[in-house]
């Protein structure tokens, strides 16, 4: 009887967080009308979905991502009127705003119907910066990913609206912050639409709950792929990252332990948790695994805003704080880590 209430209360508890994200969404009516004027073309909102509702938490981090994709599209999208008229298009352009509900999440889908991404321009401009070398030839889902990364722009000058590098890596840090994951799909004179897939409700969540030491971590279990034992060789090495061999591919890895500084106390057996975010995967190295339970987050406080591989925080039923992973930066500093590593063991070895 007590579980029913508890879940009863819980459900009422959400349906107070969430709310419409209509009003939201028509904020930028005219936000799209004053760029478009600013630019000297012309453009409309249009909105789908707009009954959706959403927890109040998404409304608050939302409104500056969508603003940044907003200016975006209309400098970089959106053509101007006589080039969209020599194109066969309306010489209006659209750009689309819908909200929908998937398996558990709420989908919010930004979409033009402008000139698309060129692939070659930022194929030129990740070359030139270093993120790739002439003889990588990317899939075009790994090209597209490049502006999301910190400092990326392909305009040749800065404006009010662009050539700045900072929209694209502040809407994937938002979205990550919210432990949602943004993705996009472009054709090439025929627009974009942005994809971002986040959670139904920012106040629970659904975890898999592990032991690093004497301290208890969450992670997201939407991102958990499997468990494994940890190969001996590995646990003998004792290094902070590294890689193991996965079914015969090479799997970058991370010991929790290491990054958050605990004290090191060896046990007798190490797991890895597999874990994934927008098509990479790594590995965090645990001591014990307790399994799957519902957290309820807890906001850090302002003294650990920023701690690397840390969103969040939960109280266990014995009192005691339990860390809740981004398993985002984690999977990122995993690559990283074991790169550098590798290259550390490939010098000493003098190979």
């Amino acid at each position: 009887m007590p579980d029913a209430l508890f879940i009863e209360l819980q459900e009422q508890i959400m349906k107070v967080r969430m709310v419409p994200i209509g009003p939201m969404f028509q904020r930028h009516i005219r936000t799209v009308r004053d760029i478009a004027q600013m630019m000297g073309k012309t453009a409309r909102l249009q909105i789908e979905g707009g009954d959706v509702e959403v927890d109040t938490t998404v409304i608050e981090h939302l409104n500056d991502p969508l603003t940044h994709m907003i200016r975006n599209t209309m400098d970089h999208g959106i053509e101007s009127p006589e080039k969209r008229k020599a194109a066969g298009k309306d010489p209006c352009g659209t750009v689309t705003l819908r909200a929908f509900h998937d398996a558990g999440n709420i989908v919010i889908q930004m979409e033009d119907d402008g000139a698309g991404l060129n692939r070659r321009r930022i194929l030129e401009k990740a070359r030139a910066k270093g993120l790739l070398t002439e003889a990588q030839n990317p899939s075009d889902d790994e090209v597209y990913r490049l502006i999301f990364e910190p400092g990326f722009s392909t305009a040749d000058k800065v404006t009010d609206m662009s050539g700045r590098g900072v929209g694209m890596d502040v809407v994937r840090r938002n979205i990550e912050s919210l432990r949602g994951t943004v993705a996009l799909e472009s054709r090439e004179g025929q627009g974009i639409k942005f994809n971002m897939r986040l959670p139904l409700t920012m106040a629970i969540i659904e975890g898999f709950m592990v032991g690093v030491q004497e301290e208890t971590c969450v992670i997201p279990l939407d991102a958990v792929v499997e468990c494994l034992e940890m190969p001996a060789e590995q646990r003998e090495n004792d290094r902070e990252a590294g890689f193991i061999n996965l079914r015969g591919e090479p799997l970058p890895y991370l010991r929790l332990r290491n990054v958050f500084q605990f004290e090191v106390k060896r046990s007798g057996r190490e797991n890895i948790v597999i874990v994934q975010h927008a098509g990479g995967r790594a590995g965090l190295a645990v001591d014990l695994l307790y399994g799957e339970s519902q957290a309820v987050i807890k906001p850090l406080g302002k003294l650990f805003h920023g701690l690397p591989g840390v969103s969040g925080s939960t109280i266990l039923g014995n009192g005691r704080v339990a860390l809740i992973l981004d398993v985002p930066s984690l999977v990122r500093e995993a690559v990283f880590r074991a790169s550098e590593t590798d290259a550390e063991a490939k010098i000493g070895s003098g190979s």
